[in-house]
């Protein structure tokens, strides 16, 4: 079964922007880029979600749509960890699902790389982003703070 751990927001400022969910909802910062600023991007979490805040117009985070052309600001991708991301983009290209078309040259087009750690990336319905991994985003909310699981509920016996 698969888990959303990772969520994307494109905005101007991304160091305001991370200041305002650090204030109000208490996230923790996990790094930024460049390290002084965060210029480029900040990456937060609350220890179950990784939560990258990224530049608006950076090429790791290209206009989003179909031939990447939107001005729009917000929500940019959704991260989905899973067993296997080649299993599940094999399911997706199968679906008619396509990679998100990156510029030529961008690292290796279609996959990002996190460590050793592929980062696959399509566009879903209605040419929302989502990336694809099998593992990367818990190591990194590991290193900066507590990292919680989620563990299903367990219903109790009614009550007779």
């Amino acid at each position: 079964m698969a888990r959303i751990r990772h969520i994307a927001l494109v905005t101007d400022d991304p160091a305001k922007t991370a200041e305002f969910y650090k204030k109000h909802y208490g996230l923790t910062e996990l790094y930024r880029r460049p390290g002084d600023t965060g210029e480029k991007g900040v990456w937060l979490s609350d220890g179950y979600i990784y939560f990258a805040i990224l530049k608006y117009g950076e090429p790791g985070a290209p206009k989003l749509g179909p031939g990447q052309t939107s001005d729009i600001r917000g929500i940019h991708h959704i991260g989905f960890y899973g067993d296997d991301e080649r299993q599940t983009a094999g399911e997706l290209e199968a679906d008619g699902f396509k990679p998100v078309p990156f510029p030529e040259g961008y690292r290796g087009e279609r996959t990002a790389q996190m460590g050793d750690a592929d980062n696959l990336k399509y566009l879903g319905p209605d040419e929302v982003q989502i990336d694809i991994r099998s593992r990367g985003w818990n190591e990194a909310i590991s290193f900066a703070m507590q990292r919680y699981d989620l563990v299903p509920v367990k219903e109790e016996e009614e009550v007779r």
